[in-house]
């Protein structure tokens, strides 16, 4: 076979590339934007809150499996750098995604429902929404995205550029704001009511028709299960951390009402972390796969240097996604403040680094040491946990920056 891609080499310019892939993370904040329209609601529907942050984890997951394995499956040439006349793979690899993207989003409905309601962030009158908005939202979402993924990772690989770096960072900004589209549509419907409802429910009726044919149609495929097994069980996994960090975001509404900014810019500090781990833990897999792979420690070590380079770049643009959070925010509500949107984004870096790194370099290892595919596992834990985190170090922030006053 001939060699069609470029391997290691762009390794080395990993600093340029996490520029450019981090730099993205900016349009994260218009989906911040976008649910912020709803801030007059969130004391009366809570469960906007609730659901936002578990939406967004789970698309991350799902996006994470598609763009890991897709570059993955570019590198070893089992999926042609070209849209049309693909492989066989390339098509079971898009129908498990949507199979995939049901199986979750109606797990991740019940694990947020049940955790607000022993919360008392919502009441069983909610039920409806949590089983109906996350698989619409998200459904609606994946017919934009993978397109918008395929064409990204084939212009990359094209390019000479490496698609574990540029194209889960890539998407997942574009993703944030698409998936926060859908939901605002969802949330629209649900509170104009009436007919909007019957409209949410052939949705849903439809989805679910359309991902048991594709289900049928693969029943034979085992990569096809495979992918839906391996890729499946974590993304779950990761829609209780989903759902817990819609708990914490709901229990926040308060601060967020006093600090306006701070929901501008919690999808680009959750997405960036999610991005630097997915950063790591990508090219990790792929060294796997390739068969550069050494011993955990030494792959730490012969790693220092570029991960250093993804944290100066991340760091950098924390300090940049705070700026164009405050520039937003002023320009449409009062009492945004430079310095604490700046502070939060800086602190939530510092804090939540090296953790996510950690999680990242161990995630690849151990999943590649057990059989499983790294692509399946890696960056839908990794993204669910930095979300967690990054919601965490959210709360620290506000917490250290009201303790010296700044907010």
């Amino acid at each position: 076979m001939n060699d069609i891609g470029p391997k290691r080499p762009f390794y080395r310019s990993v600093t340029v590339q996490t520029l450019i892939a981090i730099s993205f993370n900016s349009m994260s904040i218009l989906a911040g934007g976008l649910i912020s329209l709803f801030a007059p609601q969130f004391e009366a529907a809570p469960w906007i809150l609730a659901l936002f942050p578990p939406i967004l984890t789970i698309r991350g997951g799902i996006g994470g499996v598609f763009s890991g394995n897709l570059a993955t499956m570019l590198h070893l040439g089992l999926i042609r750098p070209q849209v049309r006349d693909n492989t066989p793979v390339f098509r079971q690899l898009i129908g498990s995604i949507f199979v995939i993207t049901l199986v979750d989003t109606l797990t991740m409905g019940f694990f947020s429902f049940v955790l607000n309601l022993a919360t008392g962030n919502v009441s069983l009158s909610h039920a409806f929404i949590f089983a109906v908005v996350p698989p619409v939202a998200c459904a609606m979402a994946l017919a934009v995205s993978i397109p918008l993924t395929i064409l990204i990772a084939i212009a990359t690989f094209r390019r000479g550029l490496d698609p574990d770096i540029l194209v889960y960072p890539i998407l997942a900004s574009v993703n944030d704001i698409i998936v926060t589209a859908t939901f605002v549509v969802t949330v629209l419907l649900v509170l104009v009511g009436g007919f909007s409802h019957l409209a949410l429910w052939g949705f849903f009726l439809l989805i679910v028709a359309s991902t048991a044919a594709i289900a049928w149609s693969y029943r034979h495929v085992e990569f096809f299960f495979k992918t839906i097994r391996e890729g499946a069980t974590i993304v779950i996994m990761s829609s209780l951390f989903g759902s817990v960090n819609g708990v914490f975001l709901a229990g926040l509404r308060g601060s967020l009402l006093r600090y306006p900014g701070v929901l501008t810019v919690y999808p680009a500090l959750t997405n960036a972390l999610g991005n630097i781990g997915s950063i790591i833990g990508s090219t990790s897999t792929t060294s796997l796969a390739l068969g550069y792979g050494r011993g955990f420690a030494e792959e730490v070590k012969g790693s220092a240097s570029t991960i250093l380079q993804v944290e100066s770049v991340a760091f950098f643009m924390h300090a940049v996604f705070g700026v164009i959070a405050y520039l937003l925010v002023r320009a449409t509500q009062s009492g945004a403040d430079l310095l604490s949107l700046v502070g939060v984004a800086l602190i939530s870096n510092a804090v939540s680094f090296l953790p996510i790194t950690l999680v990242a370099l161990v995630v690849a290892h151990q999943a590649f040491k057990r059989g499983l595919n790294p692509d399946n596992v890696a960056i839908p834990v990794i993204t669910s946990i930095s979300d967690t985190v990054a919601t965490l170090t959210l709360i620290i922030a506000i917490y250290a920056l009201s303790l010296l006053g700044i907010i």
